[in-house]
C-alpha cells in the first residue's frame, strides 16, 4: 500500500514538471526577444544622438559626411581623432574617404585630448555592440519561428511573426483569432477610439508592415490587410495544431498573391472624390 507521503511526493513531481514544461514555450521566448529587439533599437538610437552631439565638438562637419548611424559610430569607435584620420583607413567604411580627410584637415572643431575621446569611442564602441547583438537576436527570432511557425514565417517573414505573436500574446491565442481581429492586431487604440468616439475604424494595425500592405495605394489597403489577415489567420491555425510539422507556406503564399494581384486591378477603378454641395 502507498503512503500518503509518497501519493504526496508524486504529486508534487508531476506538478512541478507540468509547470517547467508550461514554462518553456519556444513562442514565448520569441515575444521576449522581439520585444529585446525594439528596446535595443530604442537603446541604440539615444547612443548615436549622444555620440553625435558629443563628437561634434571635435569634428562637427563628419555627420552630414557619413549619414548611416553604424558607419558613423565605426569611424568614431576605430579611429577617434580627426587627426589620424586615413584614406586606406575610411575606404573600409565609406565610399567617399578622400572627402572626409580633406574635411577634416579644415575642421572647425575643437583639439580634444585623446583621454577625452576614448571616453566618446567607448561610448560608440557600445553602440557598435548593440548593433551586432541585434543582428544575433534577429537570426536567433528567425531561426525560431522557422521552427514554430514555418507556415506563417514563410508567408510575412520572422520579423512580422514574431510581432504579431507579441500583439497577439502567443502562437496559440494568435491561432484561436479570427482574421478581422488579427487584422487590427496593434491598433487597438485606434479601434477603441472607433468604438467610443465614433472615429474612422482602423483598417490595419501591425500588419502594416507589411511591404504588401504598405506599398499598396491607400484606397486598397483595407481590401490587401484583410486579404493578408485571412492567410495569416490560417498558417497560424495550421503551425499551432500541426505543431510545425505541416508546412504549406508556399501554397498559401501563392493564393494570397492570386487575390493580391486580382486586387491590385481595382487601381483603375478608384472611387471619385465625392463632390461638394452648394452653398
Amino acid at each position: 500500500m502507498v503512503s500518503i507521503e509518497e501519493l504526496r511526493r508524486k504529486a508534487m513531481e508531476k506538478s512541478k514538471r507540468r509547470v517547467r514544461e508550461s514554462l518553456y514555450r519556444k513562442d514565448k521566448l520569441i515575444i521576449e526577444a522581439i520585444d529585446a529587439i525594439d528596446e535595443l533599437d530604442s537603446v541604440y538610437n539615444l547612443i548615436g544622438e549622444r555620440v553625435k552631439s558629443w563628437y561634434a565638438y571635435h569634428f562637427p562637419e563628419l555627420e552630414k559626411l557619413v549619414t548611416d548611424m553604424e558607419t558613423y559610430l565605426a569611424i568614431i569607435n576605430e579611429i577617434k581623432s580627426r587627426k589620424y584620420l586615413e584614406v586606406a583607413k575610411l575606404a573600409a567604411y565609406t565610399s567617399k574617404p578622400e572627402r572626409i580627410v580633406e574635411v577634416a584637415k579644415q575642421s572647425v572643431g575643437a583639439d580634444i585630448p585623446d583621454t577625452d575621446l576614448d571616453r566618446i569611442a567607448k561610448l560608440a564602441e557600445l553602440g557598435v555592440s548593440i548593433k551586432k547583438t541585434r543582428e544575433e537576436t534577429m537570426k536567433y527570432i528567425e531561426s525560431s519561428c522557422k521552427e514554430i511557425c514555418p507556415n506563417l514565417s514563410y508567408l510575412i517573414g520572422a520579423n512580422l511573426a514574431a510581432r504579431l505573436l507579441s500583439h497577439a500574446g502567443g502562437l496559440d491565442r494568435l491561432a484561436e483569432m479570427p482574421a478581422s481581429t488579427i487584422q487590427v492586431l496593434g491598433a487597438e487604440k485606434a479601434l477603441f477610439s472607433h468604438l467610443r468616439k465614433k472615429t474612422k475604424p482602423p483598417k490595419h494595425g501591425v500588419i502594416f508592415l507589411s511591404p504588401s500592405v504598405k506599398n499598396a495605394p491607400k484606397f486598397l489597403r483595407g481590401k490587401v490587410a484583410r486579404a493578408l489577415a485571412t492567410k495569416i489567420a490560417i498558417a497560424a491555425k495550421i503551425d499551432f495544431f500541426s505543431n510545425g510539422k505541416d508546412f504549406r507556406g508556399d501554397e498559401l503564399k501563392s493564393e494570397l498573391d492570386k487575390r493580391l494581384e486580382e486586387i491590385s486591378k481595382m487601381k483603375n477603378r478608384k472611387p471619385k472624390p465625392k463632390r461638394k454641395g452648394r452653398r
